[in-house]
């Protein structure tokens, strides 16, 4: 039982997180609320504001001074996060403005019930069923809240629709094929019902709420320094990240060109960065080719002192599920903290879709060329996102692993592709580092134009000039780079991280001198679920 105020406050909130977003309860690994997709009406919404302002009340209430450094760190962290939802309810309002929350709660939800065996199937298809059967009511509720929306959001929304149509009628089935007759024919009927609300969902999307979708995408100055202070746990000017952002993407480029240069003084950067993207596997080798370099990496991890590994599951190269394709190239999903039985991880990757003419998928394909390859799989796998959150799943701490903040998790899988390079993978061949460098531009592109989008009035076009021009990104790929951005800024977190990590790492070098050790300091980091400020001050020993 929680021994403090602050420790009973700290588990009221979660389990009111749990009731409030069951499908996020799944994800975790908490199954009292595998049968509910959960209300998400106006009315609902509301409440769930009510309840927030009162959480904060109660935390106002506790003296935080008299906290131990840990429960300090947990406390200001809450604290921080809770404010950050009263933003994006009561001023962002995502829930007016952003379709597809809904649709991904839907489909984290239903798939979240069927890619790992965390209980007998028979448990697992009656909760999809019972879900299923909340789906037109869920996708009502959208309706009647969504009434300011950005054109790019519902552009983006009306293939997320189209993918969850897949989702029900081919991987909803397949899933479902080996349970009972009568379970079947319960989930069949809710499956059906689903599925022909989700498709009138895409009609309304398309026909009425997309012609009159003319709301304002941009956060704002204001917004966006409450997103990196309340969600990311970064107080610094945003004119200094800014300038740090550029100083970083100019030096990489020098460096990318001084490389270039090596393989042909004859052809600009971004002509070289071509010619190197042109070695790719065809489009059907993509995902066993990525499922070849997984063993190779994990033991090239180890064999540098890049990252320990916490488990000997291995995890699996599998096509990204259909309603999450339109804005995810590769990611990694993983069992939840708490989850106790279910151990299967997933390395996604989204192959080109095979409507697309040849020009787009080849454009699309020269991402996942041969020498970019291994640092998207490093930084998806080993020893990134894949080793990190395997070894969080072994903290034993329980409030932080509601509160992790995205520039821990994500600069860390970044500033991985650099150590990589750093440990000497690809034999000096310049094309390894070439395109390490190529991807490092695309976050520092990301970094940028989440600041040009959202605080500085750049249109659509020019954040995916930007992605061309300074990243030497494909047209498919800067626009869905832009659409990213303009969803949401919060696609900075892939370079603030790593600039904080590698400030992190220089202070360690500075202290320890001869003593630094990269395992070490790689393993310790991984093992603490905080963000990066507060891993730094345990690492320092300061308080």
């Amino acid at each position: 039982m929680p021994d403090s105020q602050f420790a009973q406050v700290g588990e009221a909130w979660i389990a009111a997180v749990l009731e409030q977003r069951p499908e996020a309860a799944t994800r975790l690994g908490f199954h009292q609320h595998d049968g509910l997709l959960g209300d998400r009406s106006r009315g609902s919404v509301e409440g769930w504001a009510k309840r927030l302002h009162g959480f904060l009340r109660d935390l106002d209430g506790i003296d935080a001074a008299g906290l131990e450094r840990r429960e300090r760190a947990d406390y200001e962290l809450l604290c921080r996060r809770i404010q950050w939802e009263l933003v994006t309810i009561e001023d962002l309002e995502t829930w007016r403005r952003s379709p597809g929350g809904y649709l991904g709660a839907i489909g984290g939800g239903c798939n979240g019930l069927i890619i790992r065996d965390f209980a007998p199937l028979e448990e697992r298809i009656e909760s999809l069923a019972s879900r299923l059967r909340q789906v037109p009511g869920v996708l009502e509720q959208a309706k009647a809240n969504l009434d300011d929306c950005p054109r790019v959001h519902v552009e983006t929304a009306v293939e997320q629709a189209a993918g969850l149509g897949i989702l029900f009628q081919r991987d909803l089935p397949a899933a479902a094929g080996a349970a009972s007759s009568a379970l079947l024919e319960q989930f069949g009927e809710a499956n059906e019902a689903a599925t022909n609300a989700m498709s009138a969902f895409g009609e309304w999307l398309t026909d009425e709420l997309l012609p009159r979708s003319d709301g304002d995408y941009r956060y704002g100055t204001e917004r966006f320094g409450k997103l990196l202070s309340l969600a990311d746990f970064v107080d610094r000017p945003l004119d200094e990240l800014e300038r740090r952002g550029r100083d970083d993407l100019q030096s990489t480029q020098v460096r990318l060109a001084d490389l270039a240069g090596q393989i042909d003084g004859t052809k600009s950067p971004a002509e070289v960065v071509d010619a190197i993207s042109r070695e790719h596997p065809a489009a059907e080798r993509l995902i066993p080719d990525t499922a070849d370099l997984l063993e190779e990496l994990r033991q090239f991890s180890l064999d540098r002192g890049m990252g320990s590994m916490p488990t000997e599951v291995r995890i699996e190269v599998t096509e990204t599920p259909t309603f999450s394709r339109s804005t995810v190239q590769a990611a990694c999903s993983t069992p939840g903290r708490f989850e106790e039985n279910a151990q299967e991880g997933y390395y996604y990757v989204t192959p080109p879709d095979p409507a697309w003419p040849a020009e787009r998928t080849e454009a699309y394909m020269k991402f996942f060329n041969k020498y970019s390859l291994p640092g998207i799989t490093a930084h998806e796998a080993y020893p990134g996102h894949y080793t990190h959150i395997s070894w969080l799943r072994q903290s034993p701490e329980r409030l932080p692993h509601f509160l992790l903040t995205t520039t821990a998790i994500e600069g860390w899988a970044h500033y991985i592709e650099q150590v990589l390079v750093e440990a000497g993978y690809g034999d000096g061949d310049p094309r390894y580092e070439i395109m390490q460098l190529r991807e490092a531009l695309l976050r520092l592109c990301r970094y940028i134009v989440s600041f040009g989008l959202h605080t500085q009035d750049w249109s659509i076009d020019e954040g995916i000039a930007f992605f061309e021009r300074e990243g030497y990104a494909t047209r498919p790929i800067a626009e869905r780079e832009t659409r990213r951005g303009v969803m949401g800024p919060q696609y900075y977190a892939y370079t603030l991280g790593k600039h904080e990590i590698l400030e992190l790492r220089e202070k360690l070098k500075a202290k320890q001198g001869a003593d630094y050790d990269q395992l070490a300091f790689h393993d310790a980091f991984m093992k603490l679920p905080y963000p990066v400020s507060v891993i730094e001050s345990m690492l320092l020993g300061e308080t």
